[in-house]
């Protein structure tokens, strides 16, 4: 105790009061008068008690105050991965009715969120996807089951956009159903208000298809490396022989560290993989778990490593992982985190299934990865050198292509060649 609490100064003056009466009870003692001086004895060791638990309360009560605004960081945390995730987010009752939406569900459905609140879901599906959205919606066991299934959305300035929807359902311990969430992903060219059946996908709509799956799976990554305050993160996706390979990163290590445990046939990301649980270590490096990896480890500063499995349909596809260049003790709320994560690389993952049948995903994405990082030097070649900014740099890049009738890849390709040794 800190001494000055209203407690503690009630036992100062307690025990000041006891001494006092012990004092004036020795000076005026008498033969037979020893029963007072006992009892101001009994009373002062019941003091002292007191005050051992008035210091156990007050231990207490720090930690309990430590343990709250360590839940409201949580709180904090989860609330800006809700708020700031690259796809649509909504939360709303058995019957549908919204009670909370992240920002992209606001924009993609062209109103405020304030005025998402309250509403029922259904209002804004378009025609006759409302009728069979409700017949879903009256079925909460079939909604949590099925697979993603596609709905015309109405938006708040009249227009309609395309989405691929996808649902889970939070019970509560007597299996009733406490809420449903929603995900709404934009679809490729679903910014119009044309109706017309569209045409069967063409090779060049499935690499479009393949290039706007890279893109949000890189916002994903780049998101899961801000909120967990990571110095790297990543996606890494079986190829056709079930081997590991990043198809997005945050940067070169991460690609390092990929070829590291593929070469050496150990390490977190590939346990999480196989065993379909989140793997974490706090030091690779000095990690008995993968004693051929922790060496390998040491030449890319990789320390700390989180990696949860990104499963669809009940199959685990690969694994969700940041890493860090110091030693990391990961929370409870990191690993919930990081699972969260991966359940959104799975549900992006599910709207390319069609992608999937026309090539190797993990190809093209790594394709569409390697395209990225091209572009990325080539942008850092005419930043320093000409003092754009990322945005004109890109804007050079793109115009040059065009007026070539070039891609923007030999372009990007040209410009690095041409940086002076």
């Amino acid at each position: 105790m800190d001494g000055n609490d209203p407690f503690s100064r009630e036992l100062r003056s307690a025990r000041d009061r006891i001494a006092e009466l012990q004092r004036r009870s020795g000076a005026g003692s008498r033969p037979g008068g020893g029963l007072l001086p006992e009892a101001l004895a009994e009373l002062d060791g019941a003091i002292e008690e007191l005050s051992v638990t008035g210091q156990e309360l007050h231990e207490q009560t720090a930690e309990l105050t430590a343990t709250r605004l360590a839940l409201e960081a949580e709180r904090e945390r989860y609330q800006a991965l809700f708020e700031f995730a690259p796809v649509a987010y909504l939360a709303t009752d058995r019957f549908g009715v919204v009670h909370q939406a992240n920002l992209r569900a606001a924009e993609l459905l062209g109103v405020g969120g304030q005025f998402l609140v309250g509403k029922p879901l259904a209002s804004f599906v378009d025609g006759e996807d409302r009728r069979r959205f409700r017949e879903r919606l009256g079925r909460p066991d079939h909604l949590e089951s099925a697979e993603e299934w596609r709905v015309r959305l109405r938006r708040g300035d009249a227009g309609t956009v395309r989405v691929a929807v996808s649902a889970g359902v939070d019970r509560d311990d007597a299996g009733a159903v406490r809420e449903l969430r929603w995900l709404f992903r934009e679809l490729p060219g679903a910014g119009t208000r044309d109706r017309q059946v569209p045409p069967p996908p063409t090779t060049a709509g499935v690499v479009s298809a393949v290039d706007d799956l890279a893109g949000a799976l890189h916002e994903v990554v780049a998101a899961a490396a801000l909120l967990l305050a990571a110095d790297g993160a990543g996606v890494m996706l079986a190829d056709q022989a079930r081997a590991l390979r990043w198809v997005t990163a945050t940067g070169e290590a991460e690609r390092t560290f990929e070829r590291a445990q593929r070469d050496l046939r150990e390490g977190p990301c590939i346990d999480a993989f196989l065993v379909d649980q989140v793997v974490w270590t706090q030091d690779l490096q000095v990690d008995p778990r993968w004693p051929r990896l922790g060496p390998a480890a040491r030449s890319n500063r990789v320390r700390g490593v989180l990696s949860a499995p990104v499963s669809l349909a009940g199959r685990v596809l690969g694994t969700c992982n940041v890493i860090t260049w110091a030693p990391r003790a990961w929370t409870a709320a990191d690993i919930k985190a990081i699972g969260a994560f991966a359940t959104v690389v799975g549900r992006l993952l599910g709207v390319t299934s069609e992608a999937r049948h026309k090539g190797d995903l993990v190809t093209q994405l790594q394709g569409a990865l390697d395209s990225r990082i091209l572009v990325e030097q080539a942008k850092g070649v005419l930043m320093e050198r000409d003092g754009l900014s990322d945005l004109e740099a890109f804007d050079r890049l793109r115009r040059e292509a065009r007026s070539r009738s070039s891609t923007i890849n030999e372009v990007a390709r040209e410009v690095i060649a041409s940086r002076a040794p």
